[in-house]
């Protein structure tokens, strides 16, 4: 069996996905409530990750929709702020963990509110 890179028109169909704002929002929700001293390394992680997904996901889906200065400023924020490179590690302390997380949850927020415009849905 060999494998096959997907066609373009493939790739197409897969940035036209429909998002979850539903769920996406319920994520960043979740994120904002939880608190530093009740929340687990385990469970930061988690939700960070959670959140990772859900930038990815939107950043796939907004690139090309609004290619405006301050849209493209926005994309370029959320790939350095991506990257493994400034993501925690283990090694992290908890409280820049948490940190790191509750600014992936703005981001997806900001991301998931330029999506809704760009697609006409109500926020």
């Amino acid at each position: 069996m060999v494998a096959s890179v997907p066609e373009e028109r493939d790739m197409a169909n897969i940035n036209c996905l429909p998002i979850d704002a539903e769920t996406i929002s319920s994520t960043v929700d979740l994120a904002w409530g939880m608190q530093l001293s009740t929340s687990t390394r385990k469970d930061i992680d988690k939700r960070t990750g959670e959140l990772i997904g859900h930038l990815n996901l939107l950043l796939g889906q907004c690139r090309g929709e609004d290619e405006s200065r301050g849209a493209l400023r926005l994309f370029r924020m959320v790939e350095r702020h991506v990257a493994m490179s400034n993501r925690p590690t283990k090694r992290t302390h908890a409280h820049d963990a948490y940190s790191y997380m509750r600014d992936s949850a703005v981001f997806v927020s900001t991301l998931l509110s330029v999506y809704q415009k760009a697609n006409g849905a109500e926020e």
